[in-house]
């Protein structure tokens, strides 16, 4: 094999590696775990969260309700203005007096991204 092959094949496995390793650390939240309850106040989400950075992180969690069929019946914003690098942190949203609700979603907000959008 020449030495250009080599080059190239060395080039070709660190940016594999690059690109791998992006991948898998893109997100500096985790959901570690979220559960919907229902209680006397109504029916809120309870999350909980953890930064894997190594930076305090300011971010907001938006929480999607929906009914049996998928269809959206309302959503929440939760604004965070500080989790420490590698803290772990519960999150309630606000209870709803919405009974069909059957299911969620969490996104989590981290603002825009280099490219302004």
């Amino acid at each position: 094999m020449k030495k250009s092959s080599w080059i190239a094949l060395g080039a070709a496995v660190a940016f594999g590696v690059f690109v791998a390793h992006a991948f898998f650390s893109v997100q500096p939240i985790e959901v570690v775990s979220s559960r919907l309850e229902r209680d006397s106040n109504g029916v809120h989400v309870m999350t909980r969260l953890r930064n894997t950075s190594d930076q305090p992180r300011a971010f907001d969690i938006e929480v999607h309700y929906y009914d049996a069929n998928g269809r959206p019946l309302g959503e929440d914003t939760i604004a965070v203005k500080r989790l420490d690098a590698g803290a772990t942190a519960d999150f309630s949203s606000p209870p709803h007096q919405i009974a069909a609700v059957k299911d969620f979603s969490i996104y989590l907000n981290n603002g825009r991204n280099p490219y302004g959008n």
